[in-house]
């Protein structure tokens, strides 16, 4: 008797999708029903067809939604639960339990192909509903034009190709080498509708888009995790306590960041704690089954782990958390159908065209002043610059802690000051103004993109890695591996810095950053990233360096001779009265852009150590 119990069961997987789907097709039914999704006010116009088209539409948003959330969870089993500890091969050399791993890959390549198909069919109603056809109706052109001169067209292309990527890539015999990797693709592929949806247009919106994105990747390894959990369970018997642990601490992470993200997101759309609307209602019945999901989760941490562990209880845990799931499947119904709520309507006359444009009201002057006192917070900045403090901060107190000489104080003042330099670059005044000003924008994209990573790869951040961790493999295998090899080698970093430096301002993207906050602040990002690979690739090469500086040159010198505005109509439909017209400022900024990248990749050149100091720290 007591082995059988230690025994997971086979759950009536058949019976459990049945009961999830029916659960979140009657949420759903009842949430776009009660949310105004089919009154006449919200898509006027449309043909007899309009009613199918909306059931079609939001249909097709859960489909996408769940097997989105099937593959990151069968991906997550196969990259992170199902593998021996940490990812070592287990008995016999064999990589995991047998077949375990394999079967999660197969089901995750067959939930992105459930994936794809159902973005195919969100495209068809998409159309439909934005023309006010019948799916029949459609024609070519219709679709090209969805496809290609609409954000939302060209965002759900994007998914439909990563998702028949992953779909084909899970099902390759070395996939289970790469299930890391595709599960990276898989979060990646859950964002490009994030970046054209409402909250691209939201009054905050970095904060709308950053939130919302955490709120959706949290959501999927929480709910694709169990799913995946429940159905290999039996398959991991011999594990099953070690492996509902490891989801166990995963879990408490990410309700938390789906809870945060969640209020953030509420609150930004709702404009404060405004629930007495729709949109209000189903958020307090989206935070209702949140809590009930949190007390599955207490009960599973006090009872059910604890009994798994003791060696019986695994029917217990299986039968609890696939009631769990049937709530999850409620809940994600409940998110689908606000997706579909309009949104209550901001009052005439607070909010002006630029204003939501911008996301904020247009600054005045620009002045020293309010370049350091007239601040914008970037969420995205802001979380990669306090992690970069506190784990640097981690090393520095472990190294000092070990003995020995200690770790030398001008890197730590060289990583701080990276640090504040990339702060101020993207949160400070001069991030309010890069919207408005291209001048104030060069001056952001040096801060972040060169003199930011100069400073921080002065705080040798690997040395100290390779010094305070117990084992320097992994910092070494981060180093070494093919991608970081090819990233900093000095023609592709270089390469890739002018690039970014210059040819960025004449592609269509940069005029889209400027029209969305969230996508700015991305770029920003991989700004960053180039200038790390940069620095660290072409340290103490002077040919390099020195050949590189006539094409900042000759680059800089086509960049101000540019006759039209960059950014299209963006910086002249502002409306902006004081300063340089758009074209002289433009061309000041070229300039700065250009003599300050000179500058800075020369003072690359520089010592990297103080006169009399080797390196480990000795004199």
């Amino acid at each position: 008797m007591a082995a059988r119990e230690r025994q997971a069961p086979r759950t009536e997987t058949p019976m459990l999708a049945l009961g999830a789907a029916a659960t979140a097709l009657v949420v759903l039914a009842l949430v776009v029903r009660l949310g105004g999704a089919f009154s006449a006010a919200a898509a006027p116009g449309l043909s007899e067809a309009g009613a199918l088209t909306k059931v079609g539409l939001s249909v097709a948003k859960l489909g996408v939604n769940a097997a989105a959330t099937l593959t990151v969870g069968w991906l997550l089993a196969a990259a992170v639960l199902v593998p021996a500890p940490g990812g070592l091969p287990g008995p016999g050399g064999l990589p995991g339990p047998p077949d375990a791993a394999a079967r999660c890959l197969r089901a995750a390549s067959r939930a992105a192909l459930a994936w794809a198909l159902c973005c195919l069919a969100l495209i068809a109603f998409s159309v439909s509903d934005l023309f006010g056809v019948s799916a029949a109706g459609i024609t070519g052109d219709m679709l090209r034009t969805f496809l290609v001169d609409l954000p939302q067209g060209r965002a759900l292309l994007l998914v439909l190709a990563a998702t028949v990527a992953l779909a084909v890539a899970a099902s390759l015999p070395r996939a289970r080498g790469a299930a890391g990797y595709l599960l990276l693709g898989a979060l990646a592929a859950l964002l490009p509708p994030l970046f054209t949806g409402h909250a691209a247009s939201a009054a905050h919106h970095a904060l709308a888009v950053y939130s919302l994105a955490a709120h959706v990747a949290g959501a999927a390894l929480w709910i694709g995790g169990l799913v995946a959990l429940v159905s290999v369970a039996p398959d991991v018997r011999d594990r099953l306590p070690q492996i509902v642990g490891r989801y166990s601490g995963l879990a408490l992470v990410t309700f938390a960041v789906v809870g945060a993200s969640g209020a953030v997101n509420a609150w930004v759309r709702l404009g404060g704690v405004h629930l007495d609307s729709r949109y209000g209602a189903l958020v307090v019945a989206k935070a209702a089954a949140l809590a009930v999901l949190g007390a599955f989760g207490w009960w599973h941490r006090r009872a059910t782990i604890p009994a798994l562990r003791a060696g019986a209880g695994a029917r217990a845990f299986v039968r609890l958390a696939a009631a769990e799931i049937i709530v999850m499947a409620a809940a994600m119904a409940l998110a689908t159908g606000l997706s579909r709520t309009p949104p209550p309507e901001v009052s005439p006359g607070t909010l002006d065209a630029v204003t939501l444009r911008l996301g904020f009201p247009l600054p005045g002057p620009a002045s020293p002043r309010a370049y350091l006192l007239d601040w914008w917070i970037d969420p995205l900045f802001l979380v990669l610059v306090l992690t970069g403090a506190v784990l640097y901060g981690a090393g520095v107190l472990r190294v000092r802690r070990a003995g020995g000489p200690g770790w030398p104080a001008y890197r730590t003042l060289a990583w701080t000051a990276g640090l504040a330099v990339v702060l101020f670059g993207s949160c400070g005044g001069v991030a309010r103004y890069s919207m408005v000003l291209f001048s104030a924008h060069a001056v952001q994209h040096v801060l972040v993109g060169l003199l930011g990573p100069l400073l921080l790869l002065r705080g040798a951040p690997l040395e100290l890695a390779r010094t305070a961790l117990p084992s320097a493999s992994m910092p070494d295998a981060v180093a070494g591996s093919r991608g970081a090899r090819a990233l900093t080698h000095p023609v592709v970093a270089s390469s890739l810095l002018l690039l970014s430096l210059y040819a960025w301002y004449l592609s269509p993207a940069f005029g889209s950053s400027l029209t969305n906050h969230a996508l700015h602040s991305l770029a920003m990002a991989g700004f960053l990233a180039i200038g790390l690979a940069y620095f660290a690739g072409t340290d103490g090469r002077v040919r390099t360096v020195l050949a590189a500086a006539p094409l900042h040159v000759a680059a800089g010198v086509l960049l101000v001779r540019a006759d039209g505005v960059l950014g299209g109509s963006w910086y002249g439909g502002l409306g902006r009265a004081w300063g340089a017209a758009p074209l002289a400022d433009q061309r000041f900024g070229a300039a700065l852009l250009c003599a300050a990248a000179v500058a800075v990749t020369l003072a690359a050149l520089l010592p990297a150590l103080p006169v009399g100091v080797r390196r480990g720290g000795q004199r």
